[in-house]
């Protein structure tokens, strides 16, 4: 690994970022660029989560709202490169599954378990987690790393 401090490792990602957001969408040198960043985050330790969370089907745009209100706490957090919420999206793709109108996908990349582990403990996390915690049905995680 190149860098084993945290705080580094963030820096460096938060320096690629914003010097190759505008080149990342120019038409000429973005592939590149995306192939560049992509290849150099693999050298970087990282971990991925895929939090799947079911949602009571009459809550999800309020789900939504407060989760979209969480993220720029949650952005700031040491360790923290990518946190977004997704929903499925339907397509004529055989192998995708039906779409699931109640469930929301969180794609996140984390520095370390223990950049995710703090992340959980968060007092904003607990803020959050209190406010949806009546439309949430349920929760499941996957923690992966790059192979």
């Amino acid at each position: 690994m190149l860098h084993t401090d945290l705080s580094e490792t963030n820096a460096v990602r938060h320096d690629i970022a914003s010097h190759c957001s505008g080149l990342v969408t120019n038409p000429q040198w973005g592939s590149s660029v995306r192939s560049s960043i992509a290849r150099f985050s693999r050298l970087l330790p990282m971990i991925y989560v895929i939090a799947t969370i079911e949602v009571a089907a009459d809550h999800r745009d309020e789900f939504l709202a407060a989760f979209h209100a969480n993220v720029p706490n949650v952005l700031a957090e040491d360790g923290c490169i990518e946190y977004v919420p997704t929903v499925d999206v339907a397509t004529d793709i055989g192998a995708q599954g039906p779409v699931r109108p109640t469930t929301v996908t969180i794609m996140e990349k984390w520095a370390s378990v223990e950049a995710l582990h703090a992340h959980l403990a968060a007092p904003h996390m607990a803020t959050y987690r209190e406010q949806v915690k009546d439309w949430v049905l349920g929760v499941s995680l996957q923690i992966l790393e790059p192979a």
